[in-house]
């Protein structure tokens, strides 16, 4: 046969196949053990009338005991045992209720048990022999036809109460199974929609408690994660688009200049800086895009034990070489040593300089502390700038974001050092925030502190 190609009629048909091995377990079990249980009871209805023919020997005639001992389908022979006489009893019982009062139970005979006497099989007839006191052969059989009819009987109407059975589970299978299912027919439906275009279709379903619901719960934050991470991917295209064509247009210009007129040495000169300037600008871009989009998607990182002061120490040794008009100022206490990558510790240190340098005016001083906290190492970068407004330092962690105040293509860059510093922290175990320290801004770099050296 073959499968059911939905989940729907795969279902009906496992609860179908698993009812049907239980029905017929069941009424198996319960044939055999009618069958076992009538056919003891007839061995036993033999063996016990012929224990009461034993007792009851010598006090009544042959025929009163061939008489006293028949009934519920047992024939009774008594016969002497050269065969000169018999006596004999037909196994049809008297009419209900006979030679008793209405509704008074017969009262079986007080029996001695007696020694185990063998009861023989003769196709479907029980029989037992017994030689009595008097030279007397008693033989008492039951047929088991009976037996046999009532419990072939039960057996059909047990298949037909079965295959009705059957029925009637398949028919609310179907129906119960296609009311739990139809979550699934729903998202499959809101699929198709959104696959053709319609992206603001949604499951909303109204209970969220039960297996189901929680799929259609998770399928719709999916759809509502995917949505926002296909916004963040065309907002990332555009103004990546927006931030090289800057760069590019300026080499363009400077291009087309030199190309149309036949300029000077000195402004060949300035033309071949300005055009060095913009493509180093673009080639910054451009790593600093592909950092981003590496720290998406898991950057491998080369760690090893890096003294975190001493690393702050050579960025900003590098800055004072850049910026001779401000004043930096680092310190540091205690054991300041991190697991990590010192390239990428080190890129994250110079954004936060670069930040700071672009931010402060002439004069100004930024400051760099490094020091340990219980199982963490933290480095503090303030500047004595303009700060963040409060509205903006949200917006400073976000690719192309930029503060209005210090921060333009100009003086900070395309907007990507602090998220990329954000991002290296966190591939790090640690993170990058903004603290609100009063005037000037304050940054900090929170890692876990390395275990101690092996020695």
């Amino acid at each position: 046969m073959r499968r059911p190609a939905s989940l729907r009629g795969r279902v009906t048909l496992g609860v179908l196949a698993l009812l049907s091995v239980i029905l017929a377990g069941l009424f198996t079990a319960v044939d055999v053990a009618l069958s076992a249980r009538l056919h003891a009871d007839a061995r036993t209805r033999l063996t016990d009338r012929v224990a009461l023919a034993q007792q009851l020997q010598g006090t009544v005639s042959g025929q009163r005991l061939a008489d006293r001992l028949r009934g519920d389908g047992v024939v009774v022979r008594l016969c002497v045992a050269d065969g000169s006489s018999c006596a004999t009893a037909a196994s049809d019982p008297p009419p209900p209720g006979a030679g008793r009062p209405r509704g008074e139970r017969p009262k079986r005979p007080d029996i001695t048990p007696t020694a185990t006497i063998p009861v023989e099989t003769a196709g479907s007839v029980l029989f037992v022999r017994s030689t009595l006191p008097g030279n007397q052969v008693l033989t008492l059989s039951l047929d088991t036809t009976q037996i046999s009819e009532a419990v072939n009987r039960l057996i059909v109407l047990e298949v037909a109460g079965g295959l009705l059975a059957l029925l009637l589970a398949g028919f609310a299978s179907a129906r119960i199974s296609r009311a739990a299912l139809r979550p699934l027919e729903d998202m499959t439906a809101v699929a198709r929609q959104i696959a053709a275009g319609d992206r603001g279709q949604r499951l909303d379903v109204p209970r969220s408690d039960t297996e189901l619901g929680r799929t259609a719960v998770a399928f719709d934050a999916m759809l509502d994660e995917l949505e926002a991470g296909e916004g963040r991917m065309r907002a990332f295209l555009s103004d990546a688009s927006h931030e090289l064509r800057t760069p590019l247009a300026g080499l363009q210009a400077s291009a087309e200049l030199l190309l149309r007129e036949n300029p000077g040495r000195e402004q060949r000169e300035r033309l071949a800086v300005a055009m060095v300037r913009e493509s180093r600008r673009a080639a910054r871009l451009v790593d600093d895009l592909l950092t981003m989009a590496r720290l998406g998607q898991g950057m491998p990182l080369v760690t090893e034990r890096a003294d975190l002061l001493a690393l702050a120490a050579a960025e900003v040794e590098r800055a004072r070489s850049l910026s001779p008009g401000l004043s930096f100022k680092i310190g540091g206490d205690g054991d300041t040593y991190v697991e990590g990558d010192p390239m990428r510790l080190g890129q994250v240190i110079t954004n936060l300089l670069d930040n700071a340098r672009h931010a402060t005016p002439a004069g100004g001083r930024v400051s760099v502390r490094v020091h340990r906290d219980g199982p963490r190492v933290r480095l503090e970068v303030s500047d004595t700038g303009p700060g963040v407004p409060a509205a903006e330092r949200a917006l400073i962690f976000e690719r192309f974001g930029r503060g209005d105040a210090s921060r333009s293509r100009h003086t900070g860059g395309a907007g990507l050092g602090l998220p990329i510093a954000r991002g290296l922290a966190q591939a790090h175990g640690g993170d990058l925030t903004y603290l609100d320290t009063g005037p000037g801004a304050t940054f900090r770099l929170d890692l876990p502190a390395a275990g101690p050296a092996q020695i």
